[in-house]
């Protein structure tokens, strides 16, 4: 069957206004002949869903640094100091630009983002982020990594408004020959830059299939094997070693659905949603 997909959950004042709306939404999908998904579900929330009878399942952990907290000091952020540290000696700073963003930098943005598409073998993603639009860009907040010339080494587009007090990222996207480091020196551009603002967290976003360590019946099994042993998933591992650098809080991240049988089906509603 066609499915209706949700992205995170009901946002309105308290947890009866949100078992109202949920049911309200649940009595359309089945007037309409849609299953109901909801995708990227906080824990918390976990027996709200399980008062409608829904099942759930771990889909990964979400990274929060608290800025008030965070530091480049100590042995465990040495890595990352002498990565920084090479980079302003190979004469790149880091740059922000606010709207409007004139076209001659969105030429030069848009070239590194499809060198990162094509040497990555990956395809824009819709639904849970961002995509490279240009008008859409023209009017946002972007951080980049660059050299005296203007030729950029990376960027990466700020979110600012994702819960209050807290911001975030999307399209963090560098060229092949950028040299190593420039994905954390955006990351710690764009903490400097919330700390100005007096912004108190960063979401660096979900790392998906993380946090199955303990695995609870077939289907967290079925995906930690999977997480563990295939060679697609490996790159889900290194955007949760990414994202650690950053000593974060991590938050488990949920699928909820209507019965396990739907698990067969779904994936394939989720690709088709966040495909352009």
């Amino acid at each position: 069957g066609s499915y209706a997909i949700v992205l995170d959950e009901p946002v309105c004042a308290g947890p009866e206004e949100r078992l109202i709306l949920l049911e309200e939404f649940e009595v359309f999908c089945l007037e309409s002949g849609l299953k109901s998904a909801y995708y990227r579900v906080e824990e918390n929330s976990l027996s709200l869903f399980s008062e409608i009878g829904k099942k759930s399942l771990i889909i990964g952990q979400e990274a929060v640094i608290d800025l008030q907290n965070f530091t480049l000091e100590g042995k465990d952020k040495k890595s990352m100091r002498n990565g920084l540290n090479s980079i302003v000696k190979k004469g790149l700073k880091s740059v922000i630009y606010q709207a409007p963003i004139k076209d001659g930098l969105l030429q030069k943005l848009k070239f590194v983002s499809n060198d990162w598409l094509e040497t990555t073998n990956r395809e824009e993603i819709v639904f849970t982020q961002g995509m490279f639009e240009w008008e859409k860009l023209k009017q946002q907040t972007i951080i980049t990594i660059e050299n005296e010339d203007e030729q950029g080494g990376g960027f990466l587009k700020i979110i600012p408004d994702l819960a209050p007090g807290e911001a975030t990222y999307d399209l963090i996207r560098k060229t092949a020959d950028a040299p190593g480091g420039v994905t954390d020196a955006l990351i710690i551009a764009l903490i400097e830059y919330c700390k100005t603002r007096n912004i108190r967290y960063l979401n660096l976003g979900l790392a998906p299939l993380s946090g199955i360590d303990q695995a609870k019946g077939l289907p967290e099994k079925t995906l930690k094997f999977a997480y563990e042993k295939f060679q697609q998933f490996r790159h889900y591992r290194g955007l949760r070693d990414f994202k650690e650098k950053f000593s974060p809080r991590w938050s488990n991240k949920y699928l909820i659905y209507e019965n396990h049988y739907d698990l067969i089906s779904l994936p394939k509603a989720l690709n088709k949603v966040m495909k352009p």
